[in-house]
């Protein structure tokens, strides 16, 4: 005969958010050791840093999508103003792309 299987309402990230809402500022050790004692196998302090490391990532900001605006054309100019003209303000925009930049 096998086993039955614990069936859990919630997944192991949902459970690590669970647990470090109801606990703030507990670290990732004490949370992983607080859902292995509740029964989820495989959880370590490092699976819990990558859930939170996740959410902070999600919840960062957003990038703007569609037309471009007259605040998005205004802070253009302000931008090239600084750069002291197109040309210098596109160089600098080349070689940011040059350097990888998101």
């Amino acid at each position: 005969m096998t086993k039955p299987t614990k069936q859990f309402k919630l997944s192991k990230a949902d459970a690590i958010r669970k647990h470090l809402t109801e606990n703030p500022g507990v670290s990732p050790a004490v949370t992983a050791e607080a859902l292995v004692k509740a029964g989820y196998k495989d959880v370590t302090p490092q699976y819990v840093s990558t859930i939170k490391s996740m959410d902070k990532r999600k919840a960062g900001k957003t990038i703007p999508r569609g037309p471009l605006t007259s605040d998005d054309l205004l802070a253009t100019k302000k931008f090239v103003q600084q750069f002291g003209g197109m040309e210098r303000a596109k160089l600098a925009i080349d070689t940011l792309g040059t350097l990888g930049a998101k």
